[in-house]
């Protein structure tokens, strides 16, 4: 089931409703091209060993995202500010830690917003399955987030 102009703004409300401060939807048929760029990609850098010890980086389901759920027709991707206002304790004892490390486990804090959409979205229509992952399943979560237009993803040229 494709997503109607209706259900679209009820679930772009319902994202916002929960916490998310942005939202986006992929469209996968849409996402042929940027998906076959994608997975080339994913191919070069898994060749080159840029993935190190992150084994699950090479998951064959991460190039297609109907391996992941077969019936996939549309793809909701979230953001969420972690910045936290706390500053930083002086002195050279302490450690710098990464803002988004300073409060609870953002996969906690996400995976509790997701399922909150995720049972939500279902509960719209018997056809409607929904999955969820905040960068724990094979899914190029970048990609998605970019083709939903939540951003882009950066490439350094040397």
């Amino acid at each position: 089931m494709s997503m109607t102009d209706d259900l679209t703004q009820k679930v772009r409300q319902k994202a916002l409703d929960v916490g998310f401060h942005k939202v986006g939807i992929a469209r996968v048929s849409e996402a042929s091209e940027n998906q076959a760029a994608a997975v080339t990609s994913l191919r070069s850098w898994l060749e080159q060993g840029y993935q190190a010890d992150m084994d699950w980086m090479a998951n064959p389901k991460r190039q297609d995202i109907r391996r992941v759920m077969p019936g996939v027709r549309s793809l909701i991707c979230v953001a969420l500010n972690y910045y936290t206002g706390h500053d930083r304790p002086d002195g050279c004892e302490y450690g710098k830690i990464s803002r988004y490390g300073w409060g609870r486990d953002y996969h906690r804090v996400l995976h509790k917003k997701l399922k909150a959409i995720s049972l939500w979205l279902e509960a719209q229509g018997d056809d409607i399955q929904a999955r969820f992952y905040a960068d724990t399943g094979p899914v190029q979560d970048k990609v998605w987030a970019q083709q939903a237009g939540l951003g882009w993803i950066a490439k350094m040229v040397i």
